[in-house]
């Protein structure tokens, strides 16, 4: 591949898109929503001009990184944080979505795969790309307790399981959450029998109260009476 230059257009993208982003307040769904598409366009944009470049490794050549950080810095006029952000979630994009070497890469197709994969945000890119899948509160929990497997990279940079369990509490604290567990799941069953019999008992009252009433309109009518 020749020379690599970033083109003015995606610099123009990226720029105008931290623009918007700066001027929306993340304080309502709205306002999270529009600097989220604002910044997975950008995504697109930079994620399709770098994917004509074959990953050294799993990363980009030194000398391509160079340029396009400093094209970010000083072009796009983005903090270094930023550029860091950028340059790592769409290196990791183009070894998720293999499109290493692909000189016919286009936003459009980049965005297709993100949507796929249910990317419509920076974090969740960076999930992503980590080999961090969005997690339920529950899987998280679990590893928090128990432990999980390290994650390491392959010869293509790709984030794999490693071969290390990091373990979450230790074996005794583990005992004391399996008996405390155990506790709190009966008293929270004892609790709902409990509130199941107080629905069961209410509702026949207010049944009882019904035939009652009833009882009573069919007597006052005379239509009780033989």
């Amino acid at each position: 591949m020749s020379k690599f230059i970033i083109a003015d257009s995606t610099i123009n993208v990226i720029n105008a898109a931290e623009a918007q982003i700066a001027g929306l307040k993340a304080d309502n769904k709205a306002n999270n929503e529009a600097a989220n598409a604002q910044k997975i366009s950008a995504y697109c944009e930079l994620i399709a001009s770098i994917a004509p470049v074959k990953l050294v490794k799993g990363n980009l050549p030194r000398a391509v990184s160079k340029t396009l950080r400093a094209a970010l810095l000083e072009e796009a006029g983005l903090k270094e944080a930023t550029v860091k952000r950028y340059i790592e979630n769409s290196v990791g994009a183009v070894r998720l979505f293999d499109l290493s070497g692909m000189d016919n890469a286009t936003p459009e197709m980049v965005r297709e795969f993100l949507d796929t994969s249910g990317i419509d945000s920076e974090n969740k890119l960076a999930k992503a790309v980590k080999g961090e899948a969005e997690k339920s509160k529950a899987q998280m929990l679990a590893e928090q307790v128990v432990g999980k497997w390290s994650s390491a990279k392959d010869d293509d940079g790709k984030t794999v399981q490693g071969n290390v369990f990091k373990d979450g509490l230790s074996d005794e604290e583990l005992d004391e959450f399996q008996n405390a567990m155990r506790e709190l799941m009966a008293a929270r069953q004892a609790y709902r029998n409990s509130d199941a019999a107080k629905a069961a008992q209410a509702g026949a009252s207010v049944e009882n109260e019904t035939v009652d009433a009833a009882v009573a309109a069919f007597v006052a009518e005379g239509l009780g009476e033989f």
